[in-house]
């Protein structure tokens, strides 16, 4: 233990007139009675370390220091399995902080015991940090530079949006024709898609489709006017970009797949001079408001659906289309002409493929109001959600 003298450690020792550097017993050191730890800036990694604060405490004293650890702004930094060489017995180092993002610094901190001896000039070595490093690329695209025309018989024409995405980026910035962001890797999924907006006229749920039919199947068509009904969308590239394969994957949207395979700036263009489409949609067309046929054994049309454009192909034969009818408020429905009385229910689905239903094209609906109330309303929602999405919503009058 520490030499004192009461209740203050002693300054110095001497041997006759000479200073003594350290006194022991047995193998105890009790003179001085302060320890020094100092450190070399750490190494390891190809890192860059601040130096832990040289201290000074007492042989067995709880000791505790901090460092940091960063890489380059395009690097990330995680514990990973961290381990430090070279600290003396009675200290030990863990990562107590990380950060977050390109460039994040790692904290690490040293907690023990000072150790009996001074420990100068500690080379630390660290090992084991993880290390991912990002690539920035830059990518240009088509934003709409082309609009569509509308051949929809005066109804309004939609509108028309596109964006890119590229799969594992982060800190990705911009918009409206050009992104800039980081990958960890190559090659890395590039999609690029445009997509409808939905407008809203006279309680039809208007959309432009986009088809790779010429024949209507997907209710209505949007191509490059100069691949025709085909529904060819031409893309051309520069840069680091390869691919193109296109997916049909939504009903109001395409998409298409690239490989980013190099960081740098890189360009999509449309390679089109236009678009040329239709836009159609569903919406009742009887009765115009208020009820009509309730029953047990309803005869007549009832409530027919019908479609914005008679030759915009929605019940055309081109295609089956899935059709789903729900009622509200204990109104049972059934589609006439393709169901009958006997499955009466709140939820109908059918697959529609262009025959006639009472002598026409519109399909219709037939309602029971047995287990309605007497009085209030009741909502009906028809939805056709395969191949393509169109949906109207009305409410009625019990």
């Amino acid at each position: 233990m520490p030499i004192k003298i009461s209740a203050e450690s002693l300054s110095a020792i001497k041997l006759g007139a000479s200073d003594l550097t350290a006194a022991y017993v047995g193998d105890e050191r009790v003179f001085p009675n302060d320890i020094t730890v100092s450190y070399a800036t750490p190494t390891g990694q190809g890192l860059t370390y601040t130096t832990p604060t040289t201290t000074i405490g007492s042989p067995g004293g709880a000791y505790s220091q901090t460092f940091t650890i960063t890489g380059t702004s395009s690097q990330i930094l995680a514990a990973g399995s961290f381990a430090v060489a070279g600290l003396p017995a009675g200290l030990s180092a863990s990562i107590t902080g990380t950060g977050s993002g390109l460039g994040n610094t790692l904290t690490a901190t040293i907690t023990g015991v000072y150790p009996p001896i001074p420990a100068l000039n500690i080379a630390m070595v660290i090992s084991g940090i993880t290390i991912t490093s990002y690539t920035q690329f830059t990518l240009n695209y088509d934003s709409g530079t082309v609009g569509p025309s509308n051949n929809c018989a005066g109804v309004s024409s939609n509108t028309l949006s596109y964006g890119v995405s590229v799969a594992n980026s982060i800190n990705v910035t911009g918009g409206g024709g050009s992104i800039t962001g980081y990958v960890p890797s190559f090659p890395q999924t590039v999609t690029y898609s445009i997509s409808t907006d939905t407008v809203n006229l006279n309680n039809i749920d208007q959309r432009f489709y986009f088809s790779n039919n010429a024949n209507n199947c997907d209710v209505c068509n949007l191509w490059g006017n100069n691949a025709g009904g085909g529904g060819t969308f031409q893309l051309s590239t520069t840069g680091n970009l390869t691919g193109g394969s296109t997916l049909y994957g939504g009903s109001t949207s395409r998409s298409w797949f690239l490989d980013l395979t190099g960081g740098g700036t890189s360009t999509i263009a449309s390679g089109i001079s236009g678009y040329d489409g239709q836009s159609n949609g569903i919406h009742f067309t009887a009765p115009a408001a208020g009820s009509t046929n309730v029953g047990v054994n309803p005869s007549g049309n009832g409530i027919a659906i019908g479609q914005v454009l008679s030759s915009g192909g929605l019940f055309s034969t081109a295609c089956a289309k899935t059709i789903n009818a729900t009622a509200t408020n204990g109104v049972r429905l059934y589609f006439n002409g393709i169901q009958t009385s006997g499955v009466w229910s709140s939820s109908q689905t059918i697959v529609y493929s262009g025959f006639p239903i009472n002598g026409g094209f519109n399909p219709g609906l037939i309602c029971d109001y047995t287990n309605a109330p007497a009085t209030g309303s009741w909502t009906l929602t028809v939805t056709i959600s395969a191949p393509v999405y169109a949906t109207c919503t009305r409410t009625f009058s019990l």
